[in-house]
């Protein structure tokens, strides 16, 4: 065994995603053990623009955006976690989410943060698969009790 060897990378069956069950100020963070296919689209809007004179476009960086989804598998029987998910979809809360590499008790757990808005959800139910609702997002117009605006953010484990 190569003892001097560590990881370089990690897979998506080892990542976390978590919603804060309370305040902003004071997480409770639960996590969504049913969430598969994770995606997140972040960075700047690129929009082609035409010069007079030129043969081809060229792109400008526009607003930056911060969005999503997740499936989640349905439970049968009582599902906290999706009740939870869908109310705040229905009432057009805003929800935190969390997405680690690891457990958000591991000091080592990196990934991020973000107040988001839910939209419209589609459900699948193919064959001997498990009924999954696909589940978007985006980042919310979000302040905390401070007036301070709260946006996606670096987050880590803490084991404290």
């Amino acid at each position: 065994m190569a003892t001097d060897l560590t990881r370089g990378a990690y897979s998506g069956r080892e990542t976390k995603l978590y919603y804060n069950s309370a305040t902003h100020a004071s997480p409770t963070w639960v996590e969504i053990k049913r969430a598969r296919n994770i995606q997140t689209n972040r960075g700047p809007a690129l929009s082609d623009i035409e010069f007079h004179g030129a043969s081809e476009t060229k792109a400008i960086p526009g607003y930056k955006k911060f969005a999503g989804s997740f499936e989640l598998v349905r439970k049968r029987g009582a599902d906290t976690v999706y009740d939870a998910i869908i109310a705040a979809r229905e009432a057009g809360s805003i929800i935190e989410l969390v997405h680690l590499n690891g457990s958000i008790t591991d000091d080592d757990s990196k990934g991020w943060m973000c107040p988001v808005l839910l939209g419209e959800t589609s459900d699948t139910a193919n064959g001997g698969d498990g009924v999954a609702v696909t589940i978007p997002f985006q980042a919310a117009d979000a302040f905390d009790s401070s007036g301070d605006e709260v946006n996606y953010q670096a987050f880590s484990g803490s084991s404290s």
